[in-house]
């Protein structure tokens, strides 16, 4: 099976594992302590006729760390991936750590630029700057609209700090927040009163 997997990459120096654990049956994790939550989604969902093309997004900080922790993704999907067997490129999109129009504009074009028709695409958000969730998802709407693609998971890995150490980590589905923007598109009403009645209506189902 065609997937296609967007994972943002840490700026940050350190980037210690954990293991993720998960309340929601539909985002299993495996038990391995990993620095990135997708490897523990993947450990236990993905098949070995699996053909995988990976979505690395990187901001270039200042001090190189992006490429520290480019090498440690890869070298644990390999770990994750060596009795599966599933197929995988890495493709690597890199722009400035900048908030210019223009530098988003780039990111945006060179995500699209990679799907491909009729993937089934999945995301992990767990790092990256906080403009990096916007792009993303401007991008899967794109997929959905034009490309045929299904978007099969949004994950976030979830952790509170305790001395600069993370605990209580878990995997987090994301989706119900990328359609809340579907939600509100269905809404056809040039009343304020009651747009918000359908909304409150609708978010109720």
């Amino acid at each position: 099976m065609n997937k296609i997997i967007i994972c943002g990459i840490p700026m940050k120096d350190r980037v210690d594992p954990s293991i993720y654990v998960s309340d929601d049956k539909s985002i299993p994790a495996s038990s391995r302590s990993v620095r990135f939550p997708i490897n523990a989604f993947l450990e236990e969902t993905m098949k070995s006729d699996d053909s995988i093309k990976f979505l690395l997004l990187v901001k270039k900080d200042g001090y190189g760390n992006y490429k520290k922790n480019l090498d440690c993704f890869k070298e644990e999907f390999e770990a994750v991936n060596a009795e599966i067997g599933a197929t995988a490129d890495y493709v690597v999109i890199d722009t400035e750590f900048s908030e210019e129009k223009s530098v988003h504009e780039k990111l945006m074009g060179s995500i699209v630029d990679e799907l491909e028709i009729g993937a089934r695409i999945l995301v992990d958000t767990t790092y990256g700057p906080k403009d990096l969730p916007i792009v993303i998802f401007t991008a899967l709407n794109f997929a959905e609209k034009f490309l045929e693609c299904q978007i099969d998971n949004i994950i976030y890995g979830k952790a509170e700090f305790v001395n600069g150490k993370a605990v209580d980590t878990k995997i987090c589905d994301m989706a119900p927040l990328y359609y809340l923007g579907s939600i509100t598109n269905t809404i056809h009403c040039v009343e304020a009163g009651k747009a918000k009645a359908m909304l409150k209506l609708l978010l109720s189902l």
